[in-house]
């Protein structure tokens, strides 16, 4: 059997306030730019800090209306002639394959709770 390696002792801690005494006493500087140096707000009545819509120069086009100009289009009505005969027969061949499938379902289920010897 291979021999143990001797257990790692403990490093004295710096001081004894364990991970806290690490730390600087100070903060750390700011990353950005100080702020004693930012721009100071200018004091004034609101109205003035707000934004005034600019002047539209005289070779600007018109502004376009969102409005549609053309009429909206008529209601289809109902269905008639052969479109109503192709639509009764393709509607029932959708439910004729619902049932079957099922009615499959059905007949399966009913089969497999059948007992067998």
């Amino acid at each position: 059997m291979p021999e143990k390696a001797p257990k790692a002792k403990a490093k004295p801690r710096a001081n004894g306030n364990g991970v806290l005494g690490a730390l600087p006493n100070t903060r750390p500087d700011r990353l950005g730019a100080p702020r004693h140096s930012a721009p100071k707000p200018r004091r004034g009545p609101a109205p003035q800090r707000i934004a005034k819509p600019r002047a539209v120069r005289s070779a600007a086009p018109e502004l376009v209306s969102h409005r549609r100009t053309d009429p909206p289009p008529k209601p289809l009505g109902a269905p008639k002639g052969t479109e109503l005969v192709t639509t009764a027969i393709l509607a029932t061949g959708e439910l004729a394959q619902i049932g079957l499938t099922v009615g499959g379902q059905v007949l399966k289920r009913t089969i497999s709770r059948i007992p067998r010897p």
